[in-house]
């Protein structure tokens, strides 16, 4: 805990640093241009900032420092710490440049440390670099790392964009957020109120999959010459206003021309998969409502059994067919206890009065990493999620790019035949962008 509360203090003075307000607030005199709160197609509010901003260049970023309590046993075999840290500390800066008004080049570098309370901690860096050509309105293209147009927080992955400490897990485990992946895509607008984006990359490698989490550990965030590519296809619709319509895809192969002793012989593992997920957002005066769904399938799973044999011999039974969809609504309790409507424009770099909320959530969550398996490693041990999840919460946000957030989880595991039970949740966390 004493980390937890050290890094809030140092995460507030990156806020200070490029939150607080000049004597002279004018544009042109700020050496950190404000964001302008609006988004690119497949990115983020900070990441957005270098195609609305009347600079050359930008920086921008986001923070979040979050803390899990487990109120029972914590599951540690899964092989994947950021579903069983305690302690979490993440910290983005993108850098764009305008090379022309047709051309921007954008990048991030993200630095996270991961502790799971006891003695295990671990460091990671990650990456993305691309380029976009605005060729026009109707046809644009982006080029090198960058995140898929996959689900809904993969492209909303800043803090202050979600209500929830972490992700949920229909998007951590069904829809592995975030996912960066190199390759090319290209996007536009159809008409006014539709959008597409087609993209093209390397594929997962399916040897890095584990069980309990699908295909999440299969992501590379590196160029390799890839032996297999993939697709990923969306549709987005905002006819009406204030709802966001989305579909997304993903098809490819995943097995990167690795071979296997199966059966007297040395097939290819080609391991395809298929990935659909659809979201709805819609915000009405102080509420908003989300929903997701995804269905995903995976070929090949025997054959994945066999590549991914440790040294005792025994592989990962990983999901023929799995799925997940959630529900949630909040609502912004403060202006329902404001006595005086208008509210004095009051602001520093910590508080500004007109954009304060206090929001309350509740999200239900219902995922299966298992609703298929192969009938071949069916009598396997395998670690199935197979969950319901509901989340209570809480955020309040000083300003529009600082909140603090608190929510509870209920977690069921309606898979039996596992280890450890699955263990309710206690969430507290801090976030930023700027």
């Amino acid at each position: 805990m004493h980390n937890y509360f050290l890094t809030i203090l140092i995460s507030l003075s990156w806020i200070t640093i490029f939150g607080q307000e000049p004597a002279d607030t004018s544009r042109s005199n700020k050496a950190i241009e404000d964001l302008t709160y609006q988004q690119q197609p497949g990115l983020a509010l900070a990441a957005s900032k270098i195609f609305f901003s009347k600079k050359r260049y930008s920086i921008s970023g986001f923070g979040e420092v979050n803390y899990v309590g487990y109120l029972g046993p914590k599951d540690v075999t899964v092989g994947d710490m950021e579903l069983y840290y305690t302690n979490l500390y993440r910290f983005a800066t993108f850098f764009g440049f305008r090379i022309t008004d047709k051309i921007i080049w954008n990048s991030e570098l993200q630095i996270e440390y991961l502790h799971d309370g006891l003695r295990e901690g671990h460091h990671e860096f990650v990456f993305e670099a691309f380029i976009d050509f605005l060729i026009h309105k109707k046809f644009k293209m982006r080029f090198g790392f960058f995140p898929l147009t996959m689900g809904y927080v993969n492209n909303n992955d800043e803090p202050v964009m979600f209500y929830s400490v972490n992700r949920s897990e229909v998007e951590r485990l069904i829809v592995p957020s975030t996912w960066i992946e190199f390759g090319t895509m290209f996007y536009g607008s159809i008409t006014k109120d539709l959008s597409y984006a087609l993209g093209v990359s390397q594929g997962l490698n399916a040897q890095n999959y584990i069980g309990g989490t699908w295909i999440r550990q299969g992501r590379e965030i590196r160029f390799n010459v890839p032996r297999n590519i993939a697709v990923n296809p969306q549709l987005n619709y905002t006819g009406v206003k204030n709802l966001t319509l989305s579909a997304s895809g993903y098809y490819g192969f995943s097995g990167q021309g690795k071979r296997i002793e199966y059966q007297g012989g040395n097939p290819i593992v080609r391991a395809p998969i298929l990935l659909g997920a659809a979201y709805a957002k819609y915000d009405y005066k102080n509420w908003r409502f989300v929903a997701v769904g995804t269905m995903g399938s995976l070929g090949q799973t025997e054959k994945i059994y066999e590549l991914t044999k440790n040294d005792e011999g025994v592989g990962q039974v990983v999901g023929k067919q799995t799925y997940g969809y959630l529900a949630e609504v909040g609502c912004d309790l403060l202006p329902y206890f404001r006595k005086n409507k208008e509210v004095p424009d009051k602001k520093n770099w910590f508080v500004h009065r007109k954009e304060m909320k206090f929001p309350v959530f509740v999200r239900y969550e219902r995922l299966n990493t298992h609703m298929g398996v192969q009938p071949d490693l069916l009598s396997y041990n395998r670690d199935q999620r197979d969950l319901d999840i509901l989340t209570l919460g809480i955020n309040f946000n000083t300003r529009e790019n600082i909140v603090f957030k608190a929510n509870y989880q209920f977690r069921q595991n309606r898979y039996k035949n596992v280890g450890v039970p699955e263990s309710d949740l206690v969430e507290f966390g801090i976030g930023f962008i700027f």
